[in-house]
């Protein structure tokens, strides 16, 4: 569905009575069992945890199985990486974990569109390819010789996507890397991406032979309706990501904060669906500050940055909506 507003198409109603045990909100959308992990700050907050690296490894076993990945464990670093450009846009990774052989793989959930996703993702691939280099550069006791001076070891960008860059396909999983154009010989296996489009996946409900892709990409979407695990979704991994989804697992403040976000995320989705209704850019404006207390500088800045981090915008749409530039906000993002 195209709308206006790059990315957001306005929420569909749930009916009553569905295939799938889910909870029915006939008069709009309310706190249900799990956890919406669409929406970054809990997509990191349950993904991201400490305890749940079982349930990041067996997803990376299930979208890689071409690699032995025995363990892995969270990087012990801040999610924001800095551009060495001036003036340059920061990255900013949702999950990012390390194989014993160094391996890394960067995790992220996309909720809204963003515009050159692909080479954003590129962008995003070179961070911790430059780490391993400072790393070795500054190991003064153990470099490596000369000839092993670029032998890095891999890095996987896994993206979640609830947005397609495929009009019109059915197809979910999307797989990169650098080839030979003529002979698709294999350039590197240093670099590669793996898309999931989870929008691809046009039914409302659940199959047991349906693929790990087709799966997750429900389980992920549906995640916030759900009452309880489907039947088809009986595999480890969904019982242990089901587990970590449930908001009683959750301390009594994640619990508020659950239920303000999800209470911000449905303003914010009724501002830009009446802003795409008046149809121009002037109409989404006053529609977005009718969110925010008028003429309050501070309540902009902390509505730009609870969009960025909480509620899975881009900073251009935070930037739009509050008629702040990025650099007014960003810096504020840790």
């Amino acid at each position: 569905m195209k709308t206006l507003v790059s990315g957001y198409a306005p929420p569909v109603p749930l009916p009553l009575k569905l295939e799938e045990p889910r909870i029915a909100y006939p008069s709009g959308p309310a706190i249900g069992r799990y956890v919406d992990i669409l929406y970054d700050q809990w997509f990191k907050k349950i993904l991201g945890a400490e305890g749940n690296e079982g349930l990041i490894l067996d997803i990376l076993r299930e979208l890689i199985p071409e690699r032995t990945i025995d363990r892995v464990s969270y990087t012990k670093k801040k999610r924001r990486k800095v551009n060495p450009f001036i003036d340059g846009h920061d990255a900013y990774f949702d999950i990012e974990c390390t194989e014993k052989d160094g391996t890394r793989f960067v995790v992220e959930m996309q909720k809204t569109e963003q515009v050159n996703f692909p080479e954003r993702a590129l962008f995003y691939a070179t961070f911790p390819i430059q780490e391993q280099m400072e790393a070795e550069r500054k190991n003064k006791n153990n470099r490596r010789s000369h000839d092993r001076q670029f032998d890095y070891a891999p890095v996987y960008i896994i993206s979640f996507l609830n947005f397609t860059l495929h009009e019109g396909s059915d197809r979910i999983l999307y797989r990169y890397s650098l080839l030979e154009n003529s002979s698709g010989v294999l350039m590197t296996d240093r670099i590669n991406f793996i898309f999931l489009e989870m929008t691809n996946l046009k039914r409302d409900s659940v199959l047991p032979e349906d693929s790990f892709a087709e799966k997750i990409s429900f389980a992920f979407t549906h995640m916030g309706s759900l009452r309880e695990r489907p039947a088809a979704l009986m595999e480890q991994v969904f019982r242990k990501l089901f587990t970590a989804c449930e908001i009683k697992q959750l301390s009594k403040e994640e619990q508020s904060q659950y239920k303000t976000d999800m209470t911000t995320k449905m303003d914010w989705e009724n501002i830009l669906y009446t802003a795409e209704l008046r149809g121009t850019e002037r109409g989404m404006e006053k529609g977005m500050k009718r969110g925010i207390e008028k003429g309050a500088r501070d309540a902009l800045v902390a509505t730009a940055k609870r969009m960025v981090q909480q509620l899975g915008y881009t900073t251009e749409q935070a930037a739009e909506a509050t008629g702040l530039k990025p650099e007014q906000f960003l810096n504020q993002i840790t």
